[in-house]
Formats: structure tokens, sequence, C-alpha cells
């Protein structure tokens, strides 16, 4: 008797996903300024913990880079190691004794633990809603054979995003001793994309996720070489995802005239209808990025979002580079 196929479940909006794909990409030849990164946060705004991370491979320079941000009571504590490639272990990401990152179900749950000598956190993300496809730009591999446009010289990823639900425990430790242990919940995010992302070459740079209880808002817009790129995604629980077409960003800024306090975004969607979304930061990490191309700045931030008489956390993302 031949055993019956179960169809396969459909993830994505463009291009095929499979398990596969929440690992490393290893084609053996790769295009310049190849990226790979897998990115997670969540918000847990009662007990004021905030979490960002990002591991990245970068083929060219045959590195890789792990970034950790934990914000405990609005303090900061900040992991960053660069490994060169050939010691990174292979897609079981268990960093060092510090830091580990775990696919518990592909495009479903993941667990990551840090641990140093004064906290130790063990959080699992659960997806909130399926992951969605929000590539735009060309196969990666189309770039070794020449085929491209002007702005995926600068970034074209394979892309896709998911909206978590974070659960877990920290734990504060003063002296070897337990403190104090907060049980964390709230909503949390993650991305996963592999493909050209020149920093140095993108000149402005937008990045929204805005969760709230029954929907997550999540779009991008992007400048570079004289072109824009702007899509997003509109997640509802149990209604069809709908697509953002156009985002409309003004910013307030500090005395600096950089440091982003607080903006408002005008966004719309795939049937022409508008939506405004608001957001003031509550916390923000500065992480410029150098290059022979001029200064890139991040500004990662913790936000508050209003819409529609709604209010809900997430992150809104800035960056602009100033060129020599």
């Amino acid at each position: 008797m031949t055993k019956e196929k179960k169809p396969k479940e459909q993830v994505n909006e463009s291009f095929d996903l499979s398990d596969k794909d929440e690992y490393s990409h290893d084609w053996g030849k790769f295009p310049p300024f190849h990226n790979e990164s897998w990115y997670f946060n969540f918000i847990d705004r009662p007990n004021n913990v905030f979490l960002v991370t990002r591991l990245s491979y970068h083929m060219d320079k045959k590195k890789s880079l792990v970034l950790v941000l934990l914000i405990i009571d609005g303090k900061a504590r900040v992991y960053f190691q660069e490994i060169p490639l050939e010691k990174m272990p292979a897609n079981t990401w268990e960093i060092d004794k510090k830091v580990k990152y775990y696919c518990v179900k592909p495009m479903k749950q993941w667990n990551i633990k840090f641990n140093n000598s004064q906290v130790d956190l063990d959080v699992n993300l659960e997806g909130r809603f399926p992951v969605f496809n929000s590539a735009a730009g060309t196969d990666p591999l189309a770039f070794l054979k020449g085929d491209y446009t002007k702005s995926e010289l600068v970034f074209a990823q394979m892309h896709y995003e998911q909206p978590m639900i974070a659960t877990g425990t920290l734990i504060l430790k003063k002296k070897g001793k337990v403190i104090e242990t907060r049980t964390i919940k709230g909503f949390g995010h993650r991305d996963h994309s592999w493909g050209i992302r020149e920093w140095g070459g993108i000149d402005s740079w937008n990045w929204v996720v805005a969760q709230f209880e029954d929907e997550t808002i999540n779009f991008y817009k992007a400048e570079a070489l004289g072109e824009v790129k702007q899509d997003g995604i509109i997640y509802s629980k149990g209604a069809a995802n709908i697509r953002i077409e156009k985002i409309e960003v003004t910013t307030k800024k500090k005395e600096d005239e950089k440091t982003p306090v607080s903006s408002t975004f005008i966004i719309t969607d795939e049937n022409g209808k508008k939506r405004t979304i608001e957001s003031k930061t509550i916390f923000s990490q500065y992480l410029p990025l150098p290059s022979e191309k001029g200064l890139t700045e991040i500004y990662e931030q913790v936000a508050v979002f209003t819409y529609n008489g709604k209010e809900g956390d997430g992150i809104s993302e800035y960056l602009c580079t100033t060129r020599d």
C-alpha cells in the first residue's frame, strides 16, 4: 500500500519555504556583501524587560557577528562577539557558555538562552501568526549570474518574518546568588534574511513592528541609489493578511537632529485604506557602522505604539548614512 502524502503547509506568499530554510544557506559561492541573519526581539513592558538579538553570517568577510541587547529597568546589558565562520557551530548555534539559539520547531518555535554573572534568561518564542514571506528582491543566486537591478546591488533579501509570543524566565543575580526572578510574558518578533546587504550603500531605513492584542503591523521603507523600496503586512486574528504598499514617515528628533524620539507613520494598504500609527521611543540603542562609504547609524528603538485608539509595543528601527 502506498503511503498517502500529507499536503504541504503553505506559510508564505511568494517563493516556497521549507523547514530547511530556517537554517544557513550554503551554495559554496556567494555574491559580494552576502549577509544571512536571524533576528529576534520581545517586549515585556510590565516587567520592564526588552530583548533584541541578531546572529549574522558575513560570507565575503568570513566572519559571524552575534549581538545580544538585553534591557532591564532601563539599563542595557550588551553582548557582542565577532567569530570566524569556520569556528561557528553548524546550525545549532550554541555560541558559547553565554548565548545559545535553538530552532525547536521550524517555522514555529525558537528558544534563546543568555546568561552572565548578573542574569539568566531563558525565553521561548512561539509563532503568534504563521511565517510570512516578505521577500521582494532577486534570488541571491541570480547575483552570481549578474541578474539584478540597481538597488539590489545594495539590498536584495530573501526574507521572511513572524510575530511571536514570548514566555520564559529572567533570573537576576548578585555575587552568585539569586536576588529576583521575573516571569517573562509578552509579544515578540523574528525575521530571517539572506542575500545582499551593504549597509553603507543604504541612505535611509525605517523598519517597524507594532504589536497589538489582535494584530501585528510590520513594514519597512528604504532608500538607496535613488530608489525607494517599501513593503509590509498587517496580520490580524481571524482574518487574511493585508499587504502594505505605501509608507509615509514623519520623525521628531532630539536637539542633535539625529536621535528619534517619536514618529508618525501613514500606511496605505493594497485596498487603498490609510492608517495612522504613532510611536514614542521608551528606549534607544545607538549602533554605529563605519564603512568605506561613510558612517551608517542605526537606532534600535523600543517603542509604545498607538493606533485606532489602541496601544501596543514593538520596535521602530531607524537608519541613516552620512557620507564623506
